[in-house]
C-alpha cells in the first residue's frame, strides 16, 4: 500500500510574534525558510523506504527547530528517532498508562512538568529520579512514564520548539537500588534519548539533593555527553530550597521545592489525568505524528 503523507495535513504554527522573532533569532527561522524546509523534507520522507508518514508538519517543525534548520540534521535526527524507537521497545511499545507497573509510577509523581515558566520563557521540569523502589519498579518502566508525559507536554505546547526545557534533577532519597539500576548501557539510553533522538532543547539540567558520591555515575553519565550537554550540567549541594529560589520563579516552585506555586500532588494528580486521558494517543502511536494530536 502506498505511504498516505499525513505530511499533507497541514497544522499552522501556533506561536506567538514574540516566539517567532525569539524563533527567527535563536534558530535562523523565518516564515520562507519554515516553509521551504517543510517542503524538503516532505520530499525527503516520500524517497525513504523507511515510513515516515506519520510526521505532519507539527511534528517536523519539532525537528526543524531542534536542529535549527539544517535539512541535513534534521534527516539525521528523524531517522534516528524512528530507529531509536524501534530498537527500545522496552520504552515504545505497552504504553498503556492503565498497566499496573506505569500507575504506580504516574501515582508516585516521578515527573512534573510546573506549570507556567521560568522568566527566560522556558518549561521548568522537575524529575523525581529516586522517588520509586529501585527493588519494585523497573528502571525501564521509570524512563517508560518519564518520555510519555514528556511527548504530551510537547505536543501541547509548540513553544517548547524554541523555548527548550529547564530540568530539576530531584536526588532526595537516592540509595545503592537506584545506583545499581543505572548501568553503562541505561545511562547510554537515557543520554541518547536527551541529546541525540529527541528534537527537545535542553537548556539546563540541575541536580539536586546531590549524595556525597554522585560523581561515580555522574561521570558515567559525562562520558556519553557532548560538550554541549556537559556544559548544560550542574551539581547543587547545600540548602535545596535556597538553591531552587535562586534559580525558578516561585511562583512555578511547589511549596515543597521552596515555591508558591501548587503543591506536588497537585501537578502529579493533574499529569497522571492527563496522561491517562490520553491513553488512546499514546497506544496508537501510528495514527499521529510523535508531536501531535490524532
Amino acid at each position: 500500500m502506498e505511504k498516505e503523507l499525513i505530511t499533507e495535513m497541514r497544522r499552522t504554527s501556533e506561536l506567538s510574534e514574540e516566539l517567532l522573532i525569539k524563533a527567527k533569532e535563536e534558530l535562523g527561522e523565518t516564515e520562507n525558510i519554515r516553509e521551504e524546509s517543510l517542503i524538503l523534507i516532505k520530499e525527503w520522507i516520500q524517497t525513504q523506504i523507511n515510513d515516515y508518514s506519520n510526521l505532519d508538519d507539527l511534528s517536523i517543525r519539532w525537528f526543524l527547530r531542534g536542529c535549527k534548520f539544517d535539512s541535513n540534521k534534521t534527516k539525521v535526527r528523524i531517522e534516528t528517532f524512528y530507529s531509536f524507537r524501534s530498537k527500545v521497545t522496552e520504552w515504545y511499545s505497552n504504553r498503556d498508562p492503565l498497566l499496573p507497573e506505569l500507575m504506580e509510577l504516574l501515582n508516585l509523581g516521578t515527573i512534573l512538568p510546573l506549570p507556567g515558566r521560568d522568566d527566560e520563557g522556558r518549561k521548568v521540569i522537575v524529575i523525581r529520579a529516586s522517588i520509586h523502589d529501585p527493588y519494585k519498579h523497573k528502571q525501564d518502566d521509570v524512563l517508560k512514564i518519564m518520555n510519555m508525559v514528556v511527548e504530551l507536554l510537547c505536543r501541547d505546547d509548540e513553544a517548547i520548539s524554541v523555548t527548550g526545557v529547564v530540568c530539576i534533577v530531584d536526588l532526595k532519597g537516592v540509595g545503592m537500588g537506584h545506583a545499581m539500576q543505572m548501568t553503562p548501557s541505561m545511562i547510554r539510553k537515557a543520554v541518547n534519548s536527551w541529546q541525540d533522538v529527541n528534537p527537545i532543547r535542553t537548556k539546563a539540567m540541575h541536580y539536586i539533593n546531590t549524595p556525597l558520591n554522585v560523581h561515580v555515575i555522574m561521570n558515567i553519565f559525562k562520558t556519553f555527553m557532548k560538550e554541549k550537554l556537559r556544559r548544560r550540567l550542574h551539581l547543587h549541594r547545600g540548602d535545596v530550597k535556597k538553591v531552587l529560589v535562586s534559580l525558578i520563579p516561585c511562583d512555578i516552585l511547589p511549596p515543597e521545592y521552596g515555591g508558591r506555586g501548587l503543591s506536588v500532588e497537585s501537578i502529579s494528580n493533574e499529569w497522571k489525568e492527563r496522561v491517562i486521558s490520553n491513553r488512546d494517543w499514546f497506544m496508537n502511536p501510528e495514527k499521529h505524528g510523535p508531536f501531535s494530536p490524532f
